[in-house]
């Protein structure tokens, strides 16, 4: 059943696809989403499929045969507990590596360190998504 939180903030980021079953077969399968809701035609612009990938954070996966707009996001980052396993089960599921694994301790404004492992993947629909592990 789909539900929506309460609290203010991004509701969904959306992706268009040519091939809506195969992208949506990779988010459940490759990246561990929660199904929500369907609806349109299936075949046509208005066919969508909302995911959950865990605490509320939606992707809107829009069947697309338009060309693409500009200003399209450079990759879309997901928080993982373990990144070899993320990337594991995102490879059986159809994605490619960009990459290995890499630590980074990032020194912002503040002086704070930020610390955290990434690594990049190419989705079977040509999207990047870079996991993230707080270390």
């Amino acid at each position: 059943m789909y539900t929506t939180n309460k609290r203010l903030g991004i509701h969904h980021v959306c992706l268009k696809t040519i091939d809506l079953a195969r992208t949506v077969a990779f988010y459940i399968e490759g990246l561990g989403a929660k199904f929500l809701v369907e609806w349109g035609t299936d075949g046509g612009n208005d066919h969508a499929v909302l995911v959950d990938l865990g605490d509320g954070d939606i992707i809107e996966i829009f069947q697309s045969n338009d060309s693409f707009p500009m200003g399209i996001w450079q990759h879309v980052a997901i928080r993982t507990e373990d990144i070899e396993a993320s990337l594991l089960k995102a490879e059986a599921a159809g994605a490619t590596r960009r990459g290995q694994p890499m630590d980074a301790d990032i020194t912002a404004h503040s002086g704070e360190i930020v610390r955290m492992r990434f690594c990049f993947i190419e989705a079977p629909g040509g999207e990047m998504i870079e996991f993230i592990q707080d270390r």
